[in-house]
This record gives C-alpha cells, structure tokens and sequence, in this order.
C-alpha cells in the first residue's frame, strides 16, 4: 500500500492520502479505488476542475457531505473563483460558465438521483463528442461509489 499511498499523495497535491483511500483496509481495495479515482478524474478529455465540480454537484444531490468538501477544497487549491464555489456548495449550477461545461454540471447534477439516457443526449446536442460523453457518465458513476463508501462507512471529512 506504501506505493500507492505515495502515488495518492503525488498526484493529488493535497500533501496527504484522503480518507476515501486511506480507510481501505486491504492494499486490494485501496488500490482499485485509486485507480478508478485517477484515471477518470486526473484523466480523459474533460478538465479535472471540470469534474471536481460535477463531483461536488453529484455529492450535493446525493446528501452526501464527504466528497462536496473535499472537491470543494481541491477547487480552492485550483484557483476557482469564490462565486462558482459558492454555487456548488449549495448544490447549483454556476452561471456564466461555457455552454458545454453548463451542460456537464446540469447533467451531473440530474443523473447524480435519477439518471436517464435523455440526459446523455444533451449532452451530445451541447456539443460533446463520444469520449467525453463517456467520460462524464464515468464522472457520475465514479462518484456515486464513493459516496457510497464514504456515507456507509462514515468515513471523515479529511482535515483540509
């Protein structure tokens, strides 16, 4: 587990391995959740920020508190602006964003408690081609996972 806790703790910039992965009590488990973490949120076509923030909406819409807080954190580190990390604190779309990232935050927002195939097609007629789509329904299923673990298990808001 020390190899990928070095890897969590490189790639993320939080100078720490979060919870969500240091809670695994198996080097198994650990590593699938990371895996599955980085290559669809640190990786694809999409902007990280642009799906830390389909995950804060994803979690808001969930009720789920652990993954809102820290990919609200992360978004800070990033340098968003205070008015759209506002917004996804309370579980809204920002205004004023490009079109294509509007459509990703609605569709996280709606597929994150009712998911529909109708939701996928906006995002086509916004203008997404076929690996971003994926990559954003990856998004919306990544995230559910994690507020599954993190809600079931209880695990705590890391110290940020």
């Amino acid at each position: 587990m020390e190899n990928v806790a070095q890897e969590i703790t490189e790639e993320l910039g939080f100078g720490l391995v979060p919870n969500v992965f240091a809670r695994a009590q198996s080097a198994e488990l650990q590593t699938a959740l990371w895996k599955a973490f980085r290559h669809v949120v640190l990786r694809g076509a999409l902007p990280r920020t642009v799906k830390e923030m389909m995950g804060v909406l994803i979690s808001r819409a969930r009720g789920s508190r652990y993954a809102a807080e820290v990919h609200l954190h992360a978004l800070m580190v990033q340098g968003t602006e205070a008015y759209l990390l506002e917004s996804l604190h309370r579980g809204e779309v920002p205004p004023g964003l490009p079109g294509r990232v509007q459509a990703l935050l609605a569709f996280a927002h709606e597929a994150a408690v009712a998911p529909s195939p109708d939701q996928v097609e906006r995002l086509r007629q916004a203008g997404l081609g076929e690996a971003e789509v994926q990559e954003a329904v990856a998004v919306v299923g990544l995230f559910a996972l994690i507020n599954t673990w993190t809600d079931l298990l209880e695990i705590p808001t890391d110290p940020l």
